[in-house]
């Protein structure tokens, strides 16, 4: 996702699979930008928050599904 008016990416309300620490191998919602490049992740079985790195403890989860609604 890219914010034309800010110039930068933006990853708020995508779907994110969690590869690092308590929550790993957990799908999420990413909240927003947090601070010194960490996002706010909210996995999806849990009321916590986490922030994370791009890349590094979160990746952008895709569905390549037949069915368009869900893509």
């Amino acid at each position: 996702m890219f914010n034309r008016r800010a110039g930068k990416q933006t990853f708020e309300g995508a779907r994110v699979l969690i590869l690092t620490g308590e929550f790993e191998g957990e799908e999420g919602i990413c909240l927003g930008e947090s601070s010194k490049g960490r996002w706010a992740i909210s996995p999806e079985r849990s009321d916590k928050i986490v922030l994370l790195a791009f890349e590094t403890e979160f990746a952008l989860l895709l569905d390549l599904s037949v069915d368009p609604q869900r893509n």
